[in-house]
């Protein structure tokens, strides 16, 4: 490890550190998205259920990037993180790609989720410039 990636490795560290101080949940979230290596995804929101209007709400919005190498020579997309409490700055984060074997365009990643809210049903939805999924039928307890 370089001494630039140690550094960069240690802040990141502090940073998390911080997060939790304030009470910041970290919670890892594996998703399905399809049509992702077609181009058809830029991004992932997910949805909190409030109890107060009993509907799901928007809670944090992940924008996929392009698929990269590692220095490994793994297939990781980087994502940025932004949720809806107004002046927040993104998490810029990455995930390892998995892709189904009988359909490639279909990617599994794990990405890690920084939860601001209470705990609850979390539900998602895949987005692009045309539009916006159905959410999921899945949901998660977060």
């Amino acid at each position: 490890m370089t001494r630039k990636s140690a550094r960069l490795s240690h802040l990141v560290m502090a940073f998390l550190l911080l997060l939790l101080s304030f009470g910041c949940q970290t919670r890892a979230v594996t998703i399905e998205i399809p049509g992702f290596g077609s181009g058809a995804v830029d991004g992932v929101w997910l949805w909190h259920y409030a109890d107060s209007t009993g509907q799901y709400e928007r809670a944090c919005r992940l924008e996929l990037s392009d698929p990269q190498l590692d220095a490994s020579g793994n297939e990781v997309l980087p994502y940025l993180q932004v949720c809806t409490t107004p002046g927040e700055v993104g998490l810029e984060l990455q995930a390892t790609i998995s892709r189904l074997a009988a359909d490639p365009d279909t990617i599994v990643v794990t990405v890690w989720y920084f939860r601001y809210r209470a705990p609850g049903q979390y539900k998602a939805s895949s987005y692009n410039a045309a539009g916006e999924s159905a959410l999921s039928p899945t949901a998660l307890a977060l």
